[in-house]
């Protein structure tokens, strides 16, 4: 390593093999002077971050974060990394450690902060939710703090949040809350609840996740040319979840000027009719 930065004791920032790296370890920084060759034995962790502009931000977040929960981070990525088996941005571990150092802060100081989008969470994002409420275990073990089921919420949207270069946190905020919105105006048209363990109400939220992700990310998918004729039909054959799902594209587009197509309503209507089957509607 070459071209070396002392953050603190504990962190680095160097270049290796031409690439801008961000090492971690217990001491690694302690005395080290510009020059001094890097005691590769005290390494624990080296990140490569995505941007070269992201280094700078990273050197304020670093220089006043407990280098035991930057550590404990480390520990909960790599865990999601394995549940998960994907890749992940590699802030993810620096946002993580920025935002556990906080929720550990405010567990000790016995503020208790709502999760008011833990249902969404859980549902739209099933396997990351898992790795979240996981990490409340992890986080026990080394910390001893106990934290609320609501924190597993927290965590799980960092790792959408570095799932995907497109995705960021406010997008997946916003997604969650016209999913969440969306599924009540169904309840409410067919004065029902869901049973939301049920593989239908998972195809629902699915397809509405799917729809809104076009909407946000709009250069992701080619778009699909639309069927009038399935259009038409469902309208006629399914007029009670029709008029249902017209209702959810209404409201989408006057709250988030997102228009759903004819398609989307189509779709949405074959689901709608799916998961309130029984619910006294278009059957007969």
């Amino acid at each position: 390593m070459t071209n070396i930065h002392k953050c603190n004791n504990n962190i680095i920032f160097a270049e290796d093999k031409g690439q801008q790296v961000i090492a971690l370890g217990k001491g690694l920084g302690f005395s080290l002077k510009p020059g001094d060759e890097v005691d590769m034995s005290l390494v624990e962790k080296v990140f490569v971050p995505q941007e070269a502009l992201q280094l700078g931000r990273f050197q304020d977040i670093l220089a006043d974060l407990p280098y035991e929960h930057v550590i404990l981070a480390s520990k909960i990525v790599d865990l999601g990394r394995a549940r998960l088996g994907q890749a992940l941005n590699q802030s993810i571990v620096i946002a993580l450690a920025d935002h556990l150092s906080f929720a550990i802060k405010r567990q000790h100081d016995h503020l208790d902060i709502q999760m008011p989008l833990i249902w969404d969470i859980k549902h739209i994002y099933p396997a990351e939710f898992a790795v979240g409420e996981e990490a409340l275990g992890v986080i026990k073990a080394e910390t001893g703090i106990d934290f609320p089921r609501a924190e597993a919420a927290a965590i799980t949207l960092h790792f959408i949040n570095a799932e995907s270069d497109l995705a960021d946190m406010p997008n997946t905020i916003k997604m969650s809350n016209i999913i969440q919105q969306s599924v009540r105006i169904i309840e409410a048209h067919y004065k029902t609840s869901f049973d939301e363990s049920s593989l239908d109400f998972s195809g629902l939220i699915a397809l509405l996740r799917n729809t809104v992700m076009r909407f946000i990310y709009p250069d992701r998918e080619k778009q699909i040319e639309e069927d009038t004729v399935l259009y038409q039909l469902l309208r006629k054959r399914y007029a009670h979840s029709f008029t249902c799902a017209e209702k959810v594209a209404s409201f989408i587009e006057r709250e988030y000027d997102f228009r759903l197509s004819g398609n989307d309503v189509s779709f949405l209507t074959l689901f709608i009719d799916r998961i309130t089957a029984g619910s006294g509607s278009d059957k007969g």
